[in-house]
């Protein structure tokens, strides 16, 4: 088997590289670009005041424990003088809440001390929170490290005034929490203020090896009760992003890293029950980091374990299109930044459900014995990082394993196997050469190979986002093409957009073209809600930036959509959006959508290529208000409707989130959602090659609650409990689909014993115990607790679903794992001792 995975690996290498080489130029010419581009800078650009801050070489240790009064700190200069962010850009910080930071580093880290002055500390807000809720009602600093000073991404590390602490990548503004490394972080509050002590290990980083550091950081500073945002090199929130805008960090030099290789072993137990039916397993594997060099990082997960990730929010799908769900499993969403290039990647397409598992060609007398519901992940590794020329590279490699179903004869009890999903290897490969001040280039390329008689797949995506010298107009191209290699020959479809963007000053034009090939499929390893298509989108955005009356900041945002069928050309529908939305400087917020559409002609609701469904014009209205959540009790309300003009379709959304935070270490939030369609115009079934379509009504009510006890930064108590109820009935009177898109009366009659009407409701409960025992180091105990019903009776009650839940099997499942952080410099010591 093992020497089969090599050759499928080679095997990937040989088909990726013959169906891309024609893409290598595109490299070679954006590299040159940016040397181009560097060369010839002018003062036209954005012009960024940037201050300078002299890190300190230390050859002793601070202990990091919050209070950075010790003698180490002495000698560091300070840094101060810090400037709003938010709500009035470029003030100078207030008397009564200064600002200081001091850096040191050694050949092992950069060390970090913040000193956050209040003239009124017995009030700075400081809830418990875990890691990574840096959005908690604490205060909050920031230290936000560029090894690379290319103004576009970043590394952040986050500690709250309660001590919880956070880590996150970005790029330009967007900021991805997925990222995990392991830091220390120890806060302290006396009558002064807080403060702040942080250890940041160069393992956590990524930079060239070269004697002398070009870095740029920035340190942010958030203050809760008087809801106010600084930062030490000023950020002009009107122009460009938050990224362009770091202050130079000099004085790193002559810096020896240790071996970057972290190992996360693991072990866990579960006990499973369920209609009478217990399980118990055990398992052991381990996650490793290797530092390639000082650039790149291989990442691996050996014997992989996923049993604890969360549910799914599962719904009751009646439309033509799969339900996609978030990845909760944590190798793929740490360090992924750059495989979201082009769009074209999926991560739970790797372990999905087997394609094959509902279609097993049963004959007359036989029965399915087993059918595995996702395919097993052998291994997967990904290597990233990017050079001292500003190339990123990121390559992911995943292995699922040959998936079979066991089918019983019941008349001579023999039984067969049927392949569900072959072994299957999955790729992804990234290549990100960014140029000038905040723009990039990149090549994404998706690959599925099957063993066996099975589709293989392939999809590259080349991508182009440009902001200009002075930060003021982003321009966005990318161009896709996906390959599908059947046994009968190869489809291949094409996707393309083009935007332009103003990203300076309160006015903010859009305009984009986005197209869409009938043959587009990129789902063996991405997810495709569009095809045959051509959208025009055109925005125009006013954004108040500074406070103005009662507001801090508000948004009136224009929307135009106007949508064609690529071939033949068609008018599909168009559509006009307002939304408004205000935040006052009581942190209240509320904003409101008004929506109109033309008559829409639906591509994809008959279910059969090229036949439409004709709907009318529509309006669409909804309203929201979210309470200051700096208070105990808080509120979050929405309220939606929509109506078919001249038709009998229209719906109702109501939502209500009250949550109330009974201390610093306890919150407790619930959520109520109900929802009402009635009359929508629907597909049944397909009859003759005809589309069979129908009234339908639908109905949902959803219960969550969700709370979390934290006992300390390290130890918390977590709830989540979720309720969904949908049903569907449809009308008997059945309508006939005709070419033009209209519906005419039908003869059709529902087969003895069909029911296209739905009742659908699930339970979902977690209780859970996690407890931060060292520093990476983490063991979680969960308690789960699983009803699931589903069946056609489209006119019952909710109680009466409920009902009927309740009497089904309940699975019951209690869990153990543990996984342990070791860095292999630290095992050193230990071996030598």
């Amino acid at each position: 088997m093992n020497s089969f995975f090599v050759v499928l690996r080679f095997a990937f290498c040989l088909n990726f590289m013959s169906k891309i080489h024609y893409f290598f130029f595109a490299i070679l010419f954006c590299s040159a670009f940016a040397k181009a581009q560097s060369s010839t800078a002018t003062s036209d650009s954005l012009v960024v005041k940037r201050k300078t801050y002299h890190a300190t070489r230390v050859t002793t240790t601070p202990v990091i424990d919050g209070n950075p009064f010790e003698s180490f700190w002495d000698p560091i200069p300070v840094g101060n003088n810090f400037i709003m962010t938010e709500p009035t850009n470029g003030l100078k910080e207030r008397d009564t809440h200064k600002t200081e930071f001091k850096i040191a580093y050694d050949d092992n880290a950069l060390y970090v001390a913040g000193f956050l002055y209040d003239n009124d500390a017995q009030n700075i807000a400081r809830q418990f929170s875990q890691r990574d809720d840096v959005n908690a009602q604490a205060d909050l600093f920031g230290f936000f490290i560029n090894t690379y000073n290319n103004q576009i991404n970043q590394t952040r590390f986050y500690a709250t005034s309660a001590n919880a602490l956070g880590d996150a990548i970005a790029e330009g503004d967007r900021e991805d929490f997925s990222y995990n490394v392991v830091f220390q972080s120890e806060t302290s509050i006396n009558e002064r203020g807080w403060y702040v002590e942080m250890k940041i290990p160069y393992r956590t980083l990524r930079f060239p090896e070269v004697d002398i550091q070009n870095w740029s950081f920035q340190i942010f500073r958030k203050i809760r009760s008087i809801n106010e945002e600084y930062t030490y090199n000023f950020l002009d929130i009107t122009k460009g992003v938050g990224t362009q805008y770091d202050a130079l960090l000099t004085g790193v030099e002559k810096i020896d890293p240790p071996l970057r290789l972290n190992l996360y072993p693991y072990a866990s137990i579960i006990h499973d029950n369920f209609d009478g039916n217990s399980t118990t397993e055990y398992s052991a594997g381990m996650d490793l980091k290797y530092g390639i060099n000082d650039a790149f990082t291989l990442d691996a997960t050996l014997i992989p374990d996923f049993g604890q990730v969360a549910f799914d929010q599962v719904r009751l799908n009646l439309g033509p299109f799969e339900q996609a769900f978030g990845e909760n499993r944590a190798f793929f969403n740490e360090g992924t930044d750059l495989f979201n290039k082009g769009g074209i990647f999926f991560s739970r397409r790797i372990g999905k459900r087997p394609s094959g598992s509902g279609n097993l060609n049963l004959q007359e007398d036989e029965s399915v014995v087993e059918n595995p519901s996702k395919a097993q992940l052998l291994n997967a590794i990904k290597i990233t990082g990017r050079t001292k020329g500003r190339l990123g590279v990121g390559f992911l490699n995943a292995i699922t394993e040959k998936t079979e179903a066991i089918v019983n004869n019941d008349l001579d009890g023999t039984t067969r196997k049927v392949v569900t999903e072959a072994l299957t290897n999955y790729n992804m490969l990234v290549l990100d050469q960014q140029f000038s001040a905040n723009s990039s280039i990149s090549l994404a390329n998706a690959s599925t190979i099957r063993n066996g008689s099975f589709t293989d797949a392939n999809v590259t995506a080349i991508v182009l986002n440009h902001n200009d010298k002075k930060a003021a107009n982003n321009y966005g191209t990318e161009l896709k093409m996906s390959n599908r290699f059947t046994p009968t020959g190869t489809d291949t479809g094409y996707q393309a957009q083009a935007t332009w963007e103003r990203t300076t000053g309160k006015w903010r034009p859009f305009l984009g073209y986005y197209y869409t090939g009938e043959n587009w499929d990129p789902n063996d390893l991405g997810i495709n809600f569009e095809t045959n298509s051509s959208i025009f989108a055109g925005n125009l955005d006013y954004v108040q930036f500074t406070p103005q009356g009662i507001f801090n900041r508000y948004e009136l945002r224009t929307r135009v959509r106007h949508r064609r069928q690529a071939s033949p050309d068609l008018h599909l529908n168009s559509q006009l959006t307002f939304n408004p939305f205000f935040f006052t400087r009581e942190r209240l917020a509320f904003g409101a959508t008004f929506d109109i559409t033309t008559r829409n002609l639906n591509q994809f609701e008959s279910r059969i290529p090229d036949q439409i469904v004709r709907y009318n014009s529509s309006y669409y209205t909804s309203g929201f208000i979210s309470t200051d959540y700096r208070k105990k009790l808080a509120l979050d309300m929405s309220i939606s409707r929509f109506k078919r003009f001249n038709d009998l379709e229209h719906s109702y959304d109501f939502d209500l989130s009250p949550r109330y935070r009974f201390s610093d270490k306890f919150l407790l939030i619930y959520n109520f959602n109900w929802d009402k369609s009635d009359n929508r115009l629907s597909y049944v079934t397909i009859d003759n090659d005809q589309a069979i379509m129908s009234r339908r009504n639908t109905h949902s009510v959803e219960n969550r609650i969700s709370g979390t006890y934290n006992f300390n930064n390290k130890q918390a108590l977590s709830l989540s409990f979720r309720n969904f109820w949908s049903k569907a009935r449809f009308n008997r009177d059945f309508l006939e689909l005709q070419s033009d898109g209209t519906s005419e009366e039908s003869d059709y009659a529902l087969d003895e014993g069909v029911n296209p009407d739905a009742n659908f409701n699930i339970w979902n409960l977690d209780l859970s115990y996690s407890w931060r025992f060292a520093p990476g180091s983490e063991a979680t105990l969960l308690y789960r607790n699983s009803i699931f019903n589903q069946n056609d009776q489209g006119t019952i009650s909710y109680q009466e679903s409920l009902d009927d839940l309740l009497k089904q099997p309940t699975r019951n499942n209690v869990s153990l794992r543990v996984t342990y952080f070791l860095d292999f410099n630290n095992a050193k010591k230990w071996f030598k001792a």
